[in-house]
């Protein structure tokens, strides 16, 4: 028989090896690349030729013989699992935000009654510590201010910036762990069982001051970590607190 030489007509030779020739033809017809274009280009032809999916097997990373269609079907349920185990995680984030959403209102207003320097400074840190459930927290104010057991005062946020080896470039909260030195400044005889920390700048690089939390729980507080409540706690504490300070000459 005469063989075409138009292009449609070596396809269809080629597809007749593939339903009904052996391997060795195949091969012979046909390169491994011509075979993964040809299917790519058609992912529709198995579909339309199911008879070959009986002849077709897959060994490599298995445990036993595993047609193409098993291979797909475990593949998109794989796919399945993970997608719904990325949103269970997002579910779990957004439970979590919510919560630190309440939280973060419930403070702020409670702050926000207070009458007192005294009382603005101790709800600020027993509640920081209630609430978020935090081993211990510090306040540090750049100024004069009423005396008050509650903060520690420096004459200019150099010096916070001195202690803790940081010039807080970014004004952002740093988070993870803390020398020796630096911790037992802010925190004093509890600085040995506390193991992360998360430092708010307040005001542009500390000039109102610092807002130090701290929890024994090394992994509380890690440097990837999101900071936007902490952050929003850090604003009001510094609007609130700048309210009591004594001005000077």
């Amino acid at each position: 028989m005469k063989t075409s030489n138009q292009p449609g007509s070596a396809k269809i030779t080629n597809l007749q090896a593939l339903e009904g020739g052996s391997g060795s033809q195949l091969n012979r017809l046909m390169e491994e690349a011509q075979v993964k274009n040809y299917l790519v280009n058609n992912p529709d032809f198995l579909a339309k030729n199911p008879q070959l999916l009986g002849h077709i097997e897959l060994n490599h990373g298995f445990d036993q013989t595993t047609s193409l269609v098993e291979r797909q079907i475990k593949v998109l349920r794989d796919r399945n699992q993970v997608m719904q185990g990325q949103l269970v995680e997002m579910l779990q984030a957004a439970h979590s935000n919510e919560q630190l959403l309440i939280q973060c209102n419930h403070f702020m207003l409670t702050l926000l009654q207070a009458e007192s320097f005294a009382i603005l400074t101790t709800q600020i840190i027993d509640m920081l510590k209630q609430d978020f459930d935090l081993d211990d927290a510090a306040l540090v104010l750049v100024g004069e201010y009423p005396q008050n057991d509650n903060i520690k005062r420096v004459a200019d946020a150099a010096e916070i910036k001195s202690v803790l080896n940081c010039q807080f470039p970014d004004s952002e909260p740093l988070c993870g762990r803390l020398e020796l030195n630096a911790k037992t400044t802010l925190f004093g005889e509890k600085a040995e069982v506390l193991q992360s920390f998360a430092l708010i700048p307040l005001g542009n690089e500390c000039e109102k001051g610092l807002l130090a939390l701290a929890s024994q729980d090394v992994a509380r507080f890690d440097p990837d970590m999101g900071t936007l409540f902490i952050e929003l706690i850090a604003k009001l504490v510094a609007h609130l607190t700048s309210r009591y300070e004594i001005n000077q000459g």
